[in-house]
């Protein structure tokens, strides 16, 4: 039930908001070189729009599968494979709690903030990892866990017993009041450009399932299935509070 509750949701936010391409293919390119992807299978687990997938695709990829439980955003990811004329991207509703490759599928697995929206992120880890040949790289980006959190799980938990329809008109309200105080207030610059502050607050406070997790504890389980982290990012956000970490890390 849970899990059809964020797909819906997502259907709500993914045919709305699609991130630039630009900005978001810069983000890719400080973990994954152009050489890297050559030539590659890829998984991005929980594609939304499809805008990695797409860029993978571009990149050279052999073959790139985007999975997702929302089919707003696999209709929208749909789209974008059109717009860009790809062969070597396909898009399947997966659950990925249950993904139907076998094991030492993939060299790539990108699991941009997705595995916190499922009912057991460290399930989905084990799936993902599953799937990912040896010496394959996987990306995972998470929610930090810090002091703050409980603040804004108490502002979701009430937030997402209002009306759905009027989710983005309060999204629209909180982004203006919030604009000036990230403008004054914000630590450092957003590593993921090109997203609107309503679409980030639908993400933030209206999902109908989100994990926090300190960094130690996903390096730590990565670690006992035999991975080598190889780049850390503290905070992807412009506080703290609000981001994510993001972790790649290679199967040894």
């Amino acid at each position: 039930m849970k899990k059809e509750k964020v797909g819906k949701f997502y259907d709500i936010v993914w045919t709305k908001y699609v991130p630039e391409y630009s900005s978001s293919e810069k983000h890719l390119e400080i973990f994954f070189s152009d050489k890297e992807i050559k030539d590659k299978k890829i998984l991005d687990a929980g594609c939304g729009t499809g805008i990695f997938s797409v860029i993978f695709a571009n990149k050279g990829a052999a073959r790139v599968l985007g999975t997702d439980i929302s089919q707003g955003s696999l209709e929208t990811a749909g789209s974008l494979k059109k717009k860009f004329n790809l062969q070597n991207v396909e898009f399947s509703e997966e659950d990925m709690l249950q993904l139907p490759f076998e094991d030492n599928t993939f060299d790539i697995v990108w699991a941009w903030g997705t595995v916190h929206h499922t009912s057991n992120p460290f399930k989905a880890i084990d799936e993902l990892t599953r799937v990912l040949k040896k010496g394959g790289s996987i990306l995972l980006a998470v929610y930090k866990r810090t002091k703050l959190t409980f603040i804004h799980e108490i502002i979701r938990k009430i937030l997402i017993k209002t009306p759905k329809k009027s989710w983005t008109a309060l999204s629209k309200i909180f982004a203006f009041f919030l604009a000036p105080v990230i403008f004054l207030f914000k630590k450092r610059e957003k590593s993921r450009k090109g997203e609107k502050l309503e679409e980030l607050i639908l993400d933030w406070y209206f999902v109908p399932l989100r994990h926090y997790y300190y960094p130690e504890e996903i390096k730590n389980f990565l670690e006992e299935k035999s991975f080598m982290v190889e780049k850390f990012l503290p905070a992807s956000g412009r506080f703290d509070s609000t981001s994510n970490f993001i972790m790649k890390a290679r199967k040894t």
